[in-house]
């Protein structure tokens, strides 16, 4: 063999060998150094400032129109660096997860992708509908990101990570979730009775998803701290946060798996699982009845906030109003040219 031959030979091999290390890394559910969380739900709760306080970033928050993408570095002992990319989802929409769900494929397996849902507990009138709302959203965008194939691996995964037989009525989501209960300063001055049966609640959908349970408010520097080692775990594969608290007078900590329905004492008729959510849900608003959210439905038009202020970009906006406006008085007027219409074939 010629030299020449010899080394287009090891450049093959050297490609080949880097090929299947990518690969492996992208698609191997036990070892990775880069992780996704995918942040989403009520609007306003301050999704924003808890991402930037975990990257430490010392900007001011702007609100989120419809998704923003950050990342954070963390070298570890072996001098490798781990990378958390983080997807924050402003606006509720299908395709916008789907986008974070496939985008962190690309460096790494869908198992180390963890959903972080936030609920706003000041608002109870309203959080069965957020909820409710989010989890059909993660739900489509799952189905559009991945084959069924795939998410059958990823159900299958999960179950096999709980180490236990599942309790009946526990279906597993496929990805890692976390339910985040935010404005917990707001709630802790609600009665007693009303914080209890909510935190019932949430306990048991926690638990039939599969999900972790944490209250968080970020006007509590001990909860600020907690969560940040929370995202850190889930961020970059430090030691887990293993302490948990079910009294209902202080924030509620239960790590996916560590709960069961008989401890939560819901007092929910035996039921199949694929039910379990419904009847949840007609416990919950025979309490406490939901209000729409028609004020929020739809987005608000960003060009009117100070902080999205672009002028080159408001002009050419503005002289393409105008050049709209124009056509359509034209339009109204009978002055447009008429377009001629080709015979049918």
């Amino acid at each position: 063999m010629s030299t020449e031959n010899r080394e287009e030979s090891m450049r093959e091999t050297a490609l080949r060998l880097a090929i299947e290390e990518e690969n492996k890394r992208k698609t191997d559910p036990n070892e990775t150094h880069e992780r996704s969380i995918i942040i989403l739900g009520s609007k306003g709760i301050g999704k924003t400032t808890m991402v930037y306080r975990f990257l430490e970033k010392d900007e001011r928050p702007k609100p989120t129109i419809a998704m923003d993408y950050s990342f954070g570095r963390k070298t570890v002992k072996s001098l490798v660096k781990n990378i958390v990319h983080v997807w924050e989802v402003g606006h509720l929409a299908s395709s916008l997860v789907s986008v974070a769900m496939t985008g962190s494929t690309l460096t790494h397996s869908p198992h180390h992708t963890v959903l972080l849902m936030m609920l706003d507990l000041s608002r109870p009138e309203e959080l069965w509908i957020s909820f409710e709302e989010t989890l059909s959203i993660l739900r489509s965008g799952l189905k559009m990101s991945y084959d069924s194939g795939t998410i059958q691996e990823l159900r299958e995964k999960r179950i096999a990570d709980r180490k236990k037989e599942l309790e009946r009525g526990v279906d597993p989501f496929p990805m890692q979730m976390c339910i985040l209960g935010g404005r917990y300063d707001e709630f802790k001055e609600f009665d007693s009775d009303k914080k209890e049966f909510i935190g019932k609640i949430l306990r048991a959908i926690a638990h039939h998803l599969g999900a972790s349970l944490y209250y968080y408010s970020s006007k509590d520097k001990f909860l600020v701290r907690r969560l940040k080692d929370l995202l850190s775990h889930y961020g970059f594969g430090s030691s887990p946060v293993e302490e948990k608290c079910t009294d209902y007078e202080k924030p509620l900590m239960m790590p996916a798996g560590a709960d069961s329905f008989g401890r939560i004492d819901l007092q929910f008729p035996q039921t199949r699982p694929s039910a379990i959510l419904d009847t949840i849900k007609q416990i919950y608003i025979s309490r406490i009845p939901q209000v729409s959210r028609s004020d929020e439905s739809t987005l608000e038009d960003p060009s009117n906030d100070p902080n999205f202020n672009e002028p080159i970009i408001d002009r050419l906006r503005m002289q393409r109003e105008e050049e709209i406006s124009i056509q359509l008085n034209d339009m109204m007027e009978g002055r447009m040219p008429k377009i001629p219409v080709p015979d049918p074939i």
